[in-house]
């Protein structure tokens, strides 16, 4: 396999990836998410567990008038609700909706204002009065002149509220521990709907990664196959016959003048040093050789004690 082949092959699982990485950041889901349900009781209660879940950073209650929102201990929350319809939000149905469940306590009769009765006319006979009498005529109290209001009972058992019109907002923080949030309508109206902000985890850290890398990648395999398409030998000798002239550029800078490399580089031979056979010993061509006798050591006379020859 030739390297153009790995090129192209790499290109093409860039490719791949490339095309991978757009589809998963085109839907890489949002970190911020909203998610709402409808209320169709007066009052809605959040607990203490939903509150702190992880990523949750506000409430917020919607509505037709005032609004209140309270948080109370649980005991004192429970004692409270059980005079009142609630829903109660258990949290989280995917991040699509909210789970809740509806409950029913006692709710009084809200007091309503009935008519009062007006008084009939009476006729009097006076002597110098009209023969028909006048008639006197009351106000009437309509049933929609008076405003209904709704006791709901005492508010010692708040810790903190917050109070709004149409719409009731706060941050999960500001609820302390353990306490269980009650929104109910100034009015005893339902509430319209309950909804929840929050910040999720996610994973989307591979995603510019694979991007990049299979852009990289894509380029390289493209690049690999044009070259296979577009002869380049000129431009490959070219480049080589530019390589020879700078490394002998390069080489010539750097030979020291009188040095080998100098006279090789010049194209001069080395001279051609021949060594003569030694001659062996014995063969003199002068003929045979001459001992002078003087030279040799004649052998030395025994001689005895008192110096004598024997």
């Amino acid at each position: 396999m030739t390297l153009r082949t790995t090129a192209i092959i790499a290109g093409v699982l860039g490719l791949l990836m490339l095309i991978a990485g757009l589809v998963a950041n085109d839907a890489r889901p949002d970190r911020e998410v909203v998610t709402t349900a409808s209320v169709n009781t007066p009052v809605v209660v959040i607990g203490p567990e939903v509150i702190a879940l992880q990523g949750l950073d506000r409430i917020a209650v919607n509505a037709h008038g005032g609004i209140e929102a309270h948080t109370a201990r649980a005991a004192d929350a429970a004692s409270w609700l059980k005079r009142h319809s609630a829903t109660y939000v258990t949290g989280y149905m995917g991040w699509d909706g909210l789970a809740t469940r509806t409950e029913s306590g006692f709710v009084p009769p809200s007091p309503t204002p009935s008519p009062s009765p007006s008084p009939s006319a009476t006729a009097e006979a006076t002597p110098a009065a009209s023969p028909s009498p006048s008639p006197t005529a009351n106000a009437t109290a309509q049933p929609g002149d008076t405003k209904v209001s709704v006791d709901y009972g005492s508010t010692d058992d708040w810790r903190s509220s917050w109070r709004g019109v149409n719409r009731v907002s706060l941050a999960v923080g500001a609820v302390a521990p353990g306490e269980v949030l009650v929104v109910y309508a100034e009015d005893g109206s339902n509430l319209g709907s309950v909804e929840f902000s929050a910040v999720r985890q996610v994973n989307d850290g591979w995603i510019n990664p694979l991007i990049w890398i299979g852009g990289v990648l894509a380029i390289l395999g493209a690049v690999a196959a044009l070259s296979g398409l577009i002869d380049t030998r000129p431009v490959q000798e070219r480049a080589e016959s530019w390589l020879r002239g700078r490394s002998k550029s390069s080489g010539e800078k750097s030979v020291h003048p009188g040095s080998r490399r100098e006279r090789r580089l010049a194209g001069s031979s080395l001279p051609d040093v021949v060594l003569d056979d030694p001659e062996p010993l014995g063969s003199n061509d002068d003929g045979p050789l001459a001992v002078n006798e003087t030279d040799v050591d004649a052998p030395a006379e025994p001689t005895t004690e008192e110096g004598g020859v024997s």
